[in-house]
């Protein structure tokens, strides 16, 4: 990963084609490529003249003007897909990034069937439409899914805003500009940028977990005879407050003390905590680092067995999370795991609603539930399709 976790999670494909050599030469050498970069670098350049003379006036049409000289139009999307499918079939360096480390990273899970040239332009597609989501929600002040907890923390009509997005506009230009050499660069620095804005990084917080937070349980992973356990991992979702001085709700307390018996009775080697910085918006707690200490201090459980999800913005996403988790760590994907929870939060991840969410929101079921335990627990099978990186959810994608 690079030091921008915000960056290669929402835009694997992207960052990845940044960091791999052969691939950023035949990018920077393609003449219509080079085209793009020099009209999305013009376009910014010549927004504090551009918006002005447009006739845009006041703050709110001031930003406005900046994100559409950066947003991706439907046609520029469908020349650069197009673009990129040739060279997939032109370049050995292209074909050989694609076939191998963009397909076996899971990011584009849900496109695993498609032939490489098609499974790049859908890459290609996610990333373009995630830099434009960005600016719709953090340039443009329009709701994300859920507003409440997601949404730009300034107001982006106000004219303080307009000399923020006014100077990330020139920052871009003067800074990033004469070293940009993809086309893709201007566009997603700056959007990057506005996010930034609003201290929306939620997405890169403890990354890389593996180094910090997950490194004493991901080394112990190695050594697990899972054979002696029922089940790989305790899967317990957070639970968020209402008040930014209360650092752990009674519920997430619970839940706590709930797979901390299990862990000790010898149920699973692991506990695997999952919630992020969620309730109340812009908290500065998260629930899994927060689950992670009373499961230490209080309930004797050992750094060496807990896992934690500090990402993950709904029960969806806990379960998801905590899938990705265990692949990328080598947990068993061939046996089962227990989700253990209050029982009327067990009952909604069982119930029909609960599916239909997953579907709904993420396109897939991230698990699959095999039988009911105990009123609070369940016993489940992560599944692949979890993987993939969601460009609606920027937070946590």
């Amino acid at each position: 990963m690079s030091p921008d976790p915000v960056r290669d999670k929402n835009f694997w494909l992207l960052s990845s084609m940044e960091r791999d050599p052969a691939v950023k030469s035949a990018l920077a050498a393609e003449p219509s490529f080079r085209a793009l970069l020099t009209a999305k670098a013009e376009a910014l350049q010549n927004a504090d003249k551009a918006c002005p003379a447009a006739g845009v006036t006041g703050a709110s049409g001031f930003a406005e003007c900046y994100a559409s000289s950066a947003m991706w139009s439907a046609s520029e999307i469908g020349k650069a897909g197009a673009t990129l499918k040739a060279l997939y079939a032109s370049k050995v360096s292209v074909r050989a990034f694609v076939d191998g480390p963009l397909r076996r990273s899971g990011m584009y899970q849900r496109y695993s069937a498609k032939a490489g040239a098609e499974l790049l332009v859908a890459a290609w597609e996610d990333c373009a439409k995630g830099v434009n989501r960005l600016l719709d929600f953090y340039a443009l002040g329009k709701p994300p899914r859920y507003a409440a907890i997601d949404s730009a923390v300034y107001d982006v009509k106000s004219p303080a805003f307009a000399r923020m997005i006014q100077s990330v506009a020139a920052m871009v230009v003067v800074d990033d500009l004469p070293q940009a050499k993809l086309f893709f660069q201007p566009t997603l620095d700056f959007a990057l940028q506005v996010m930034r804005l609003h201290r929306r990084d939620e997405a890169g917080r403890h990354e890389p977990m593996e180094l910090g937070e997950n490194r004493a349980a991901v080394q112990r992973i190695r050594t697990i005879a899972w054979a002696k356990y029922p089940w790989t991992v305790i899967v317990v979702p957070g639970s968020g407050t209402d008040n930014v001085s209360i650092r752990m709700s009674p519920a997430g307390r619970l839940r706590c003390e709930m797979a901390a018996k299990r862990y000790h009775a010898g149920r699973a080697p692991l506990i695997l905590v999952s919630g992020g910085y969620v309730h109340p918006n812009q908290t500065p707690w998260a629930e899994a680092i927060e689950m992670k200490r009373l499961l230490m201090a209080e309930f004797r459980v050992p750094e060496s067995a807990i896992l934690i999800d500090p990402h993950a913005r709904h029960t969806t996403t806990n379960l998801r999370n905590a899938a990705r988790l265990m692949y990328r760590y080598g947990v068993p994907f061939d046996r089962p795991a227990l989700v253990t929870t209050d029982q009327s939060q067990s009952l909604g991840i069982e119930s029909q609603q609960g599916a239909e969410r997953c579907i709904r929101e993420m396109g897939y079921m991230p698990i699959r539930i095999v039988k009911r335990i105990s009123r609070f627990d369940l016993e489940v099978f992560p599944l692949i399709d979890s993987l993939y990186a969601d460009n609606v959810e920027p937070l946590d994608p």
